[in-house]
This record gives structure tokens, sequence and C-alpha cells, in this order.
């Protein structure tokens, strides 16, 4: 099996457990406010591959004195403390602000909406050197055609403040994605990782504690699906995400990962028994298309 093969199956299982995310997402937000669920998922994710973290960094000898001067080193912790950090702020951003949007929006409308990202990836690129093909522009346009199509009724003024929250949050996780291909190399990604879910969930809960005021009994009501977001949806979706993308390039790994709107489509149909209108399958549609249409070569 090639490297290019094992990253691609690793992204499809990221859009799979993603899909799944936005039903238990829409679930924890009957339960706690959802900058606490996002919040304390992201740190508990964070603990949870702390142990995957050691046995990395042990097999790799990334950090270790023996393998790396001390320049080296130092290069080493500079990178993936900044890389952590700055895609954390995005992951940050990307995850609150969909959290959000799901009080609001069903499971799969709001997978469709958010996988928009992946056309807004070229933009973020260009901000690096990259140059933009005028395909992406026509994809862009052509997703935020179909953003007003499943979510408009009438005027602008249809468009629910989730919808646009959720719009938001997928140009965030553009940013994080990209953010990600800037400063992964082969040996940091489960660090960079752990470093970003920590950041995202400590932040995160220090907001919800002055915001939102979670209670203890709504967390503890809350921990089954906390515990599934911890595992699947956070800690291996993100972890496979970066591991995925060490194989191929950030155009290729938002192609794929674009399937988390189906899944999350099918899954709230079978789980939540969530139905779409004609409009917003049209919608949809067009919104899918653009995010195909734009990763072809």
């Amino acid at each position: 099996m090639t490297d290019r093969t094992k990253g691609n199956i690793a992204l499809l299982m990221t859009a799979i457990v993603w899909g799944s995310g936005f039903v238990a997402q829409r679930l924890g937000n009957e339960i706690l406010p959802p900058m606490a669920f996002n919040s304390i998922r992201q740190i508990m994710a964070g603990f949870v591959l702390l142990p995957v973290l050691a046995m990395s960094l042990h097999t790799s000898g990334y950090l270790s004195k023996d393998k790396a001067s001390a320049s080296q080193l130092a290069f080493r912790k500079r990178k993936a403390l900044i890389g952590g950090l700055i895609c954390g702020i995005f992951m940050m951003a990307g995850s609150m602000l969909q959290q959000i949007g799901l009080v609001t929006l069903e499971a799969g409308k709001s997978g469709f909406i958010s996988s928009i990202y992946i056309v807004f990836v070229p933009l973020f690129s260009v901000i690096l050197g990259s140059k933009v093909r005028r395909r992406s522009v026509f994809c862009i346009l052509m997703a935020i055609a179909g953003f007003g199509v499943m979510c408009l009724k009438g005027g602008l003024g249809t468009i629910g403040t989730g919808d646009w929250i959720t719009l938001i949050s997928s140009a965030c996780f553009a940013a994080q994605i990209v953010a990600v291909n800037r400063f992964l190399d082969r040996n940091n990604d489960i660090l960079l990782s752990v470093i970003q879910m920590f950041f995202c969930g400590i932040v995160g809960i220090a907001i919800a504690l002055a915001v939102e005021h979670p209670q203890l009994g709504a967390v503890i009501e809350g921990l089954p699906l906390l515990l599934y977001m911890t595992f699947f949806p956070t800690a291996t979706g993100f972890t496979l995400q970066i591991v995925g993308q060490k194989y191929t390039d950030s155009s290729s790994a938002a192609l794929i990962m674009s399937l988390e709107s189906v899944f999350a489509l099918i899954f709230g149909m079978l789980i939540l028994h969530e139905m779409m209108s004609v409009r917003e399958i049209i919608g949809a549609a067009i919104i899918f298309a653009a995010t195909l249409l734009g990763q072809k070569e």
C-alpha cells in the first residue's frame, strides 16, 4: 500500500467520523451550552492523545537530544508551538461557531454548509504565495450560490443566523487546513494535534465559564456524548486529518474530507430522522458539485 493510499484512507475515515459528529453535536446542544460542550470535548481529546503523543515522540525521536542538535530541537519546538497555537485558533473558531450554528440547524444542512470550506482553501493558500485558479473563483461563487438556494426563502433577511454562523465556521476550517499544511512535517503530526486541542479547549472553557456558566450536572448528563465526540470526531478525526495530510496536498485532502457533508446527511436521516426540503437538497447538490469541481485537476 502506497503512502498516498494510506493518506486517502485516513482522510476518508476522517470524513466518516466527522459526519457522525454532527449528530452528536446536535444532541449535545440539548444538554450543554455550545461553547462548553465543544471546549470540554477538546480538552478530553487532548488528554486521550497524550499517551499516543508520548509513543510517537519516543519512536521518532523528534524531540530527543540524542537524535538532534540543540538548534534543531529549538526550531522543532518553536515550529510545533507556533503551529499548534495558530491551528488551534482557527480550529477553536471553526468548531465553536459550527456548534453554535447547530442550535438551530439540522445535522445534514450544517454538514453541507460547513463543506464550503473546501472551496475556500485555495483563497487562503493565496496568502502563502500560491496562485488561485479561475476555476477556484468560479467554484467559490457556485458554492455561495448553493448556499443561497439552500438557505434563502425570500430576501437576504431570510437567511437564518445559524446559516451565517456556520458559513463563517467553514472559512475558519479552511484556514485551519492551510495552517496545518504550513506547519506539518513528517514527525510532528500528533504533537501539532495535541497542542491545538489543548489550546482550543482551555481558551474555550474559559470563555464558556464566563459567558455560559455550564452546570456540573449537565456535564455529567452529557458525558456519553462528550466521550463519543472525544474519541471519534475530535481525537481520532483531527488526528487522522493531520496524518492523512502528511501524504497528500491540502486541496486533495479537502476533496476527500468534503464527503463529511454526505455522511452528516446520512447519519442525520438515520439517527435523528431529519429530512431536507427539495430546495435545500438542490442547494446541497450545488454546494457538493462546487466542492468536487474545485478539486478537479
